[in-house]
């Protein structure tokens, strides 16, 4: 074993931190020039500087008025005010009169705010988020001061102060829209009640009338939103990793407290992003319009991304940048567009963007400097600024229909103070003049601005033909649905058309009215078309919310129109209504494809009792009931009897017929049901099993291990004890069998656990005893007790510090387990923090002599674990944060602190969730999902574990991260100063950047199977792109640039010395046709399939364009390459419209 790392690190005295300063030499320099010199712009895109410090300083947020000037807020005292200290943040107006795109006059409107989050101007004055408050600004003397302040609403949260409100913007009805997020629990009183969010999510605010109401809940710090041409909206996350969300009434997404189900966004793996903005007007290019301007300040650039229809949502494809910089402190946190159709972006200016990870009193954190861009297209005519403010009412009405966003917007706030007598007769004749359904709907969303709402208007566009009318008008409709009594059939007639989006705004207008049937008009909105999970989600949150209108004539009847309907709603409440009808669905086939006999048996695996339970039991036992669906009632039955202590009532010994005939899956299941159920004539069929084996199919043999364990008994005990102490048994063996005694008893594993131990190959812990003893909350001590019983040096210090690196990412966090095995093994004690002086040398090793493509590598290593709970680019686990701009936001001493100590920082959203059950049991990660039954907590395996609340002793927060503290003890100095490297350059400009191109970056590659073996001369290389069940699959994840490498698949045996790299992935197609793909590698080497159907393949060369014939759905497809031959690396990308087909995601994959 290589100690130079090891002993490196033993050699340092626990000197706390005192290196701050050491980042110091690497601020960069804050020059306009230098910044200027590091841009990266787009052909034809030119940037200049419109104001810069010392004019403002540290600009959060910007707005424009309708005179053209910019409205900005910046904060100095972020990211917390100092004790004694005055508030003194400030409110900038910026002006450029003479049209040269820079700011010559600035004014400080208002010096005394508290870390001000946003700004609107608008009503005669300027609305400011003020910490914990909405303030309404006005200048009444003239004197370009504020002197009147009316607080708007207050009560919101302050728990986090870069969680607080923002994101402040105008509607197109003539709303402010504004956003909170994760840490902010806000109860605010209004004329209609206490308006309650007690996490992320986003608010409408009517200022006249003082209504306030949320619109969507969920994101981690959603510092963005804008609404598309057709007033959809889409939000970013500035903690989050899914760039795009689209968002609808009561849509939920991640970190909503409390929530049962979220939504995905719609950019997987994207950069974190603040601040959203779309492209609009004639000054920038045609291709262009619409695309969305989302800031990833992390990686110092702003991306681009392309929207197209999808279903009842959208698909988002990122495509060239708008900027992107080499320079450290270019950190973009706002984009709007300008009066002269240019684009603007505040520039928050910062070495240092994180907020808890980096000490807040942190030296090099920028309070000066600050900085507006602005970026123009050579060749192409600017926008005459339009006079908003002195023009007529029939001039701002027909401003409305401007190709410029901006002067819709700003022609809409102006009407607002306009007297609504005189718009509206000038919005009628607009309307009745408009030629085409868009300008009839802005005409709908101008009688809105002024609280005048022409409900009939908007009726009649329900029967455009375009589908993007027709929801938008719906939308409209949606906030004073209650008051409408047309609405009811209105929606009606919406859930009833072709397309899904109509459905989507039918549902959410359905969810705001109070008839009786609107949840059995809204199921109507499942048939008959393909149901995303966006429709899906609509129809599921209208059935929880108005369930006391349906549930009780369930007693009387269905309902609803169909026993798959009554399924949907039964589910989604998840209460015992229906069960009869279920099961005599099940039984007439009503209900029978693999989807609805899933939902139906996990319906009654959470509500039925042991008649109903045996009534899904006997189900499985007909004859000619498929092996799918008898495992998927299997499991059932078995999350009945391990959640609930529920088991059918008729004979248990029915059971053994599947361990006759049941397949894999139905035997794994046959067998934990056997030891739910305490079936003993089972248990000689379970120790075969286990015997037989574990040396071919592992996932048989632990499935007959857990049946045995939960059988139990003193048959149990004395099995398990004689296989591990039986010396001719294999090793792999033997600790499965510690495994199993010790999840019966720790004490008693841990006699068996330590001879086993010892004689472990090469000192690794491959089948997992030490995670045996860390789930159990005895398990810890009774293996340190024995340990500690040992002479020193008596363990193999290679599986002692095996044991040390999993019990130093134990939630539990098992301290005298760490000491018996240093002790057992004689290791010193690990001290990992670094003085200055170490600190300093570190980091200008790791400048000098790093090497990010070898760190890459070691990143990469299987033993270092790095993939299996970070993703780069949405590759890779989901336990920790996606570090695809780490680089680029993360000081590099802050890399080597988390790599040495990750406890000591853990990142927001990603802190451990421990739950103990009242048997001892731990379990460890994140919250998946939880209901008021049961949480699913997701290790940092990305296994789901569902743990019954009934069964839960404690439930706490750990201190202590997932990531092991003595992981990289097993690198070289050299190798862990590439490693830093590497992750130092992530999301930097250059070769680890991830680039936009739609790469599979989520591979499942093929393990040896002996079946290849003997098969392949017979059937060739087509076997391996079958779906055999006998198949086992593991992740492997491309790298930052794209491509696979064949060194790390496993090698598949093929004929004679032929070994095979064989990978797959999966694409969703949304309609059929042809869709191309290209893939890179040495061809003749290759094979690609589609399904079983071999896709030709030039014969020579190292890159191919084909195209695939994709029917609507999900298609697998098969890369396999001869090994050893040159054949080194694989790409494939995604060419077509990426609102055509795209990479299901391996979570996704069953």
């Amino acid at each position: 074993m290589n100690r130079a790392l090891v002993i490196f690190f033993l050699s340092v005295a626990s000197a706390g931190l005192g290196h701050a300063q050491n980042g110091l030499r690497d601020i960069p320099d804050p020059s306009v020039e230098a910044q200027m010199a590091a841009f990266h712009l787009p052909e034809g895109a030119k940037i200049n500087l419109f104001a810069s410090d010392p004019q403002i300083n540290k600009p959060v947020h910007m707005n424009w008025d309708g005179a053209g000037r910019l409205w900005v807020v910046g904060s100095s005292m972020y990211p917390h005010i100092k004790p004694g200290q005055d508030e003194e943040d400030k409110l900038y107006v910026l002006e450029d009169a003479d049209g040269d795109g820079v700011a010559e006059k600035v004014t400080v409107f208002a010096d005394d705010l508290h870390i001000p989050s946003a700004v609107l101007p608008g009503d005669g004055g300027v609305y400011v988020v003020n910490s914990t408050e909405i303030l309404f600004l006005r200048d009444t003397n003239g004197d370009g001061k504020a002197d009147q302040r009316t607080v708007m609403l207050s009560g919101f949260g302050t728990e986090d102060t870069h969680h607080l409100l923002h994101t402040l913007r105008w509607g197109p009805e003539g709303m402010i829209w504004f956003n909170q997020s994760i840490y902010i629990h806000s109860h605010v009183e209004t004329p209609y009640g206490v308006r309650r969010m007690l996490g992320g999510g986003m608010w409408h605010f009517r200022p006249e009338t003082r209504r306030l109401e949320p619109f969507m809940l969920g994101l981690v710090n959603p510092w963005g939103h804008v609404f598309d041409e057709w007033g959809q909206s889409f939000m970013t996350d500035g903690a989050g990793g899914q760039g795009i969300n689209f968002v609808f009434p009561r849509s939920v997404f991640l970190t909503s407290p409390g929530a049962t189900r979220i939504l995905s966004g719609l950019n997987p793996g994207q950069p974190k992003h603040c601040s959203v903005e779309v492209a609009t007007g004639r000054h920038v290019p045609e291709d262009w319009l619409g695309t969305l301007m989302a800031p990833d300040f992390r990686g110092d650039r702003i991306n681009r991304f392309r929207l197209s229809d999808n279903g009842s949502a959208y698909t988002s494809t990122q495509i060239e940048d708008l900027v992107s910089s080499s320079h450290r402190a270019f950190r973009p946190i706002d984009v709007k567009m300008g009066p002269d159709g240019a684009i603007y972006i505040a520039d928050w200016y910062n070495p240092i963007i994180q907020h808890g990870e980096v000490d807040f009193r942190d030296p090099r954190r920028d309070h000066e400097h600050g900085r507006i861009w602005r970026i123009t297209f050579e060749g192409r005519d600017l926008v005459d600024r339009p006079n908003i403010v002195g023009a007529s009412v029939p001039e701002l009405v027909g401003m409305l229909n401007a190709p410029e966003g901006w002067t819709r917007e700003k022609a809409m706030v102006e009407m607002r103070g306009r007297k609504p007598d005189e718009v509206m007769p000038a919005l009628e004749k607009a309307h009745s003049g408009a030629t085409d359904d868009l300008a009839k709907l802005r005409a709908v969303w101008g009688s809105q601005a002024i609280n005048r709402t022409r409900n009939d208007w908007a009726a009649s566009l329900l029967d455009s033909g375009n589908h993007k009318v027709r929801a938008a008008a719906l939308r409209a409709l949606y906030y004073e649905a209650a008051t409408n009594g047309d609405a009811l059939n209105l929606a009606q007639k919406a859930v009833a058309v072709s397309h899904p989006q109509v459905r989507l705004w039918g549902v959410s207008v359905l969810a705001q009215l109070g008839s009786p049937d609107t949840v059995k008009i809204a199921l109507g909105a499942l048939d008959g078309v393909e149901v995303d999970d966006f429709l899906d989600f609509a129809v599921w949150s209208i059935c929880r919310e108005h369930k006391s209108r349906w549930m009780p004539k369930v007693a009387d009847g269905n309902p609803f129109g169909s026993t798959r309907q009554l399924l949907f709603a039964v589910r989604a409440v998840n209460e015992p209504v229906g069960i009869g009808q279920i099961l005599n669905g099940l039984e007439k086939g009503e209900l029978s494809s693999d989807k609805e006999v899933a939902d139906a048996a996990d319906f009654l695996s959470r509500v039925g009792n042991p008649e109903q339970m045996d009534g899904l039991f006997a189900h499985a036992l007909k004859d000619g009931v498929s092996a799918a669906h008898q495992e998927i009632v299997l499991r059932a039955l078995a999350d009945a009897g391990r959640l609930r202590k529920i088991q059918p009532a008729g004979d248990a010994a029915r059971l053994s017929r599947f361990f006759e005939s049941g397949d894999g899956g139905s035997f794994a299941q046959a067998a934990q049901l056997a030891g739910l159920w305490k079936l003993e004539s089972a248990r000689s069929v379970l120790e075969k099993a286990f015997l037989e084996s574990a040396e071919t199919n592992e996932s048989r043999a632990r499935a007959a291990l857990d049946g045995l364990r939960t059988l139990g008994g003193g048959a149990t005990v004395s099995f398990l004890s004689n296989v591990a102490t039986d010396g001719a048994a294999s090793f792999k063996l033997r600790s499965l069998a510690v495994i199993g005694r010790t999840q019966m008893d720790p004490k008693a594993g841990a006699e068996l656990a330590l001879a086993v131990l010892k004689s472990a190959p090469n000192g690794k812990d491959p089948h997992g005893i030490f995670d045996a003893f860390l789930a159990n909350k005895q398990g810890p001590v009774a293996l340190a007790t024995l340990l500690n019983q040992q002479a020193p040096g008596s363990l193999p210090q290679e599986i002692a510090l095996v044991g040390v690196q999993k019990a130093g990412s134990s939630a539990t966090k098992p301290e005298g387990l760490v000491k018996a095995l240093q002790k057992a093994a004689d290791l010193k004690p690990m001290k990992m923090q670094l003085s200055t002086e170490e600190m300093e040398r570190m980091m200008k090793l790791v400048a000098e002599k790093g090497d990010p493509n070898r760190g890459e590598k070691i990143y990469r290593r299987a033993q270092m674990q790095c993939t299996v709970c970070h993703a780069i680019g949405g590759a890779g686990g989901v336990i920790g944060p996606d570090l695809v701009s780490i680089g680029s936001s993360a000081p590099v001493d802050y890399l080597i602190d988390s790599l040495l100590e990750p406890s000591k920082k853990i990142k927001e959203g990603y802190h451990t969730t421990l739950v103990t059950t009242k048997k001892g049991d731990n379990f460890a990660g994140a919250i998946a999902r939880e209901d008021s039954n049961e949480i699913v907590i997701r290790d940092a395996a990305g296994v789901e574990h569902r743990v019954p609340k009934a069964e839960i002793a404690s439930n706490q927060v750990s201190p202590v991260s997932l990531m092991p503290p003595g992981l990289t003890l097993q690198l070289r100095e050299d190798e862990f100063v590439d490693l830093v490297r590497f992750l130092s350059e992530l999301g930097k400009e250059g070769a680890f950047k991830t680039p936009a191109n739609r790469y599979v970056r989520q591979w499942q590659v093929l393990q040896p199977h002996e079946r290849t073996r003997d098969d392949i001369g017979h059937y060739g290389e087509t076997i391996f792109a079958e779906d055999f069940p006998g198949y086992q699959w593991s992740a492997l994840y491309a790298r930052v640039n794209g491509t696979l490498p064949t060194g790390e698949m496993p090698q598949v045996v093929g004929r004679g010395s032929n070994r095979f790299g064989v990978g797959r992935f999966f694409v969703d197609a949304n309609q059929g046709g042809k869709f191309p793909l290209k893939i890179s590698g040495k061809l003749k080497d290759l094979q690609l399939y589609l399904g079983e159907e071999r896709v030709e393949l030039p014969a020579d060369g190292d890159e191919a364009s084909v195209e695939l014939s994709l029917k609507l759905g999900r298609h697998r497809i098969t890369v396999a390459g001869l090994l050893g031959y040159g054949y080194d690396q694989v790409k494939v990308e995604l060419t077509g419209d990426a609102g055509a087909a795209q990479v299901a995601p391996l979570n996704e994959l069953k």
